[in-house]
């Protein structure tokens, strides 16, 4: 071979070894987009109540607040609790929606939530939960039986059945907004979320509290790195 010309090698490449590096490619350049993407736009949100669930207070419940739901109150818990889920998002470039193909989803169910692990079945349930996929999105859901159950028990002394009407609808959507931030923070989520010093908190780890249901709660830990990701500038 004369002065100045080039070598061209060629190696064979183990198809396993190809065959990986071209997944972890995509994996990448996927989740660089999708990184981009939600870097600028908006992030769709959907939250909606279980077509096939009956929403039924349990028969001790029913009692404590003298008589089953009616129609209208559990119109009006479902409004209730979309509205506390729009009212945490507000400032973030997150729309809530009924979309069941949402990039996040949340959905209330009727049943209260079991704990299984190891093909075993735990004999407590969940308030609510969620799968995290971080820059694949989310899905989870929230135990209305349970949720509902802890609004009675925690109503203040001489509520009106309005009153707790409304703090049912507070405690579901607040649970809801829970579960989207464990969505939302990704891989953050376990270092931002689930505390216990703050139980006026959305972060608070659980629903086992009057201020789930009756008073205000505010973003702490979570919020920077929300606002961060998701804030309208």
């Amino acid at each position: 071979m004369g002065v100045g010309s080039w070598e061209l090698r060629l190696f064979r490449v183990p198809p396993t070894v190809a065959i990986g590096a071209s997944a972890l490619l995509v994996a990448l350049v996927t989740t660089t987009a999708i990184a981009w993407r939600a870097s600028r736009s908006t992030i769709d949100a959907g939250f909606w109540w279980d077509d096939a669930a009956p929403f039924l207070l349990s028969q001790g419940d029913a009692i404590k607040i003298s008589g089953p739901l009616t129609a209208d109150e559990l119109t009006r818990i479902q409004r209730v609790s979309r509205g506390e889920v729009e009212h945490a998002y507000k400032d973030l470039r997150i729309t809530v929606s009924d979309h069941r193909r949402a990039f996040w989803r949340v959905s209330v169910v009727g049943e209260p939530i079991t704990v299984n692990r190891n093909r075993t079945t735990y004999p407590f349930s969940m308030a609510g939960e969620s799968h995290v996929f971080g820059p694949l999105g989310g899905f989870g859901s929230v135990g209305f039986q349970i949720l509902a159950h802890n609004a009675i028990e925690y109503a203040p002394t001489g509520a009106s059945r309005a009153e707790i009407i409304d703090g049912i609808g507070r405690g579901i959507g607040r649970a809801a907004v829970h579960e989207f931030a464990h969505q939302a923070l990704g891989t953050d989520n376990l270092s931002h979320i689930d505390g216990r010093s703050d139980d006026q908190s959305y972060e608070h780890r659980s629903a086992d509290r009057p201020a789930q249901y009756y008073g205000d709660l505010r973003w702490t830990t979570a919020w920077p790195v929300l606002d961060e990701k998701f804030g309208k500038r």
